[in-house]
């Protein structure tokens, strides 16, 4: 389970991480980038047209004055920067050097344009840089700072701050215009004395505001980041922890049906056949034990039906058996007179066609129930074949009337079946109704709509409703006076049976119109090479 789980789980969370990573494989950071570029370029084009049309009206060394200006009356940056400053970002300075409008993804984003004929760009920044908002969100707390230390004498200034400190994440130190760093010197130049925010040397954004003249307070916020690396994590980490308990929730009980489910195919194939798997029917694996159910429900029936075939085969084989060794051994007498061993030379013949005919019946019945090869299926004009049929057992039992009813429709029809099985049930069928009819016997072909039906019924006995079924089983004989006598095994009608199971059909027995039996064939008329297949078939 634990493997399972784990390659489940990387499936899930690998894909995420990979697209939470900022790279610029990140398809997510991608799209977003395409979608800003294509939004910001139309809505902000015609101020880089205007702006480069003001430029060219006055001489290249007022160009930075005039952006100054300009940038009073923008919320986020607007400034003149050097071409060869983007030089280490080839895709941007090849975009810049055409004189293209180019969009920079980063933070902040921006939209750069070359000034044309010069070595100067147009910088504009789209939305808030993390940086500013810093700033902005501290600049009127450094205000009161500031002032709040101008309450105190100059020499109380570095304790006062020490003790803040202790009470705040912040690291507040004193620096003099010489301390200065040269990133906020540079800001300084273009903002003096007001309140600035910069990159310190590690990567940390700081702030600077004035106190007196000369000092300033200043601001490292090395907090920011790690505070929203926390969120982050911990959100992440929540995330996470939410969807793994969804994936154990999910995993766990597939993974506890799928073993109780190899465990029951495991005793299955140990010969456990009354093995059963159990599953809820709210499982995922619920199909999969239905379909199991119904495979071991159907083995256990072939298995049960091959071992009464088997016990069948052994008892009918013990009196034909019997009756040899009795003959051989009378023959063996000396004693006897021609005429009795001439009985007992009989008795032998009629053994061995009784075994041959068993041995015959069993084989034809072992090939119709084990599958159905689709070579064995064609085309053919079945009705003039089944009227040849009839014809020969019109001669052969000349003291029976026999009348046979096809459709007009399906005399040169094309039936799609296995002809010479479906031939050999016409034959067990009539043979059967040869043996128990008085002096009629009926065959039909019909065609219903969906499939086709054939039909053998004769003026006999007949069958009682309760034994319909049983008379398809192999070696199942009624108990009444005429099928109770030495003539066949019971072999036939399981052999129909089975013929019928090949083609998608089914068979049953009723009560005839003329009093006997009444057998009906039938099976689907949109049955194709597509449908046909090698299969194990038992009983419907």
């Amino acid at each position: 389970m634990i493997r399972a789980f784990f390659i489940l789980w990387l499936a899930v969370f690998l894909p995420i991480v990979l697209l939470i990573i900022p790279t610029d494989f990140n398809p997510v950071q991608q799209l977003s980038r395409n979608v800003s570029e294509d939004f910001y370029k139309p809505v902000y084009g015609t101020n880089f047209e205007l702006l480069s049309k003001r430029l060219h009206q006055a001489p290249e060394e007022q160009w930075t004055a005039i952006i100054d200006n300009y940038a009073r009356h923008f919320s986020y940056p607007l400034r003149l920067d050097d071409l060869q400053r983007y030089r280490e970002t080839p895709s941007i300075y090849r975009s810049l050097q055409q004189g293209k409008l180019t969009f920079q993804y980063g933070d902040p984003m921006a939209l750069i344009q070359r000034v044309s004929g010069s070595d100067k760009v147009i910088y504009f920044a789209i939305n808030e840089p993390s940086e500013m908002s810093i700033l902005n969100q501290a600049k009127g707390t450094l205000y009161l700072a500031g002032e709040d230390l101008q309450r105190y004498p100059r020499s109380e200034w570095k304790a006062s701050l020490e003790q803040q400190n202790r009470q705040i994440p912040l690291e507040l130190s004193l620096l003099t215009d010489d301390e200065l760093p040269e990133a906020a010197r540079e800001k300084l130049r273009k903002t003096p004395g007001e309140i600035i925010s910069y990159v310190s040397q590690d990567g940390h954004i700081a702030l600077l505001s004035p106190v007196v003249p000369g000092v300033w307070l200043h601001v490292e916020d090395n907090i920011t980041a790690q505070t929203q690396m926390k969120l982050t994590t911990a959100i992440g980490g929540f995330f996470f922890l939410c969807i793994s308990a969804a994936l154990v929730m999910w995993v766990y009980p597939l993974w506890r049906d799928l073993k109780r489910l190899v465990k029951t195919a495991n005793e299955f194939g140990q010969g456990v056949l009354s093995k059963r798997a159990t599953t809820s029917k709210l499982s995922v694996v619920s199909q999969l034990g239905d379909s199991f159910n119904k495979m071991a429900d159907n083995v256990e029936k072939l298995i049960a039906g091959q071992r009464a075939l088997t016990n069948a085969v052994a008892h009918d084989l013990r009196t034909p058996l019997y009756r040899l060794r009795f003959a051989f051994e009378m023959l063996e007498d000396d004693e006897i007179a021609e005429s009795q061993k001439e009985k007992y030379r009989k008795v032998i013949h009629s053994s061995i066609e009784d075994l041959d005919h068993l041995i015959n019946q069993t084989l034809l019945l072992s090939r119709y129930n084990r599958m159905a090869d689709i070579s064995h299926f064609t085309h053919c004009q079945f009705a003039q074949d089944l009227t040849e049929e009839v014809e020969h057992f019109r001669l052969e039992y000349p003291h029976l009337q026999v009348q046979i009813d096809i459709a007009a429709s399906l005399m040169q029809h094309a039936f799609f079946i296995d002809k010479k099985a479906l031939l050999r049930a016409v034959k067990n069928l009539l043979s059967n109704a040869a043996r128990f009819a008085q002096n009629d016997i009926h065959i039909s072909l019909k065609d219903n709509l969906q499939s086709y039906q054939l039909v053998v019924e004769d003026n006999g006995q007949g069958i009682a409703p309760e034994q319909a079924e049983r008379v398809f089983e192999p070696f199942t004989q009624i108990d009444n006076q005429e099928r109770s006598s030495d003539k066949g095994h019971g072999l036939g009608l399981a052999i129909v049976r089975q013929i019928i199971c090949l083609h998608q059909g089914s068979a049953r027995v009723v009560t005839s119109p003329l009093g006997g039996a009444r057998f009906e064939l039938q099976w689907p008329k949109n049955l194709s090479a597509l449908n046909v297949t090698k299969m194990d078939t038992l009983s419907p």
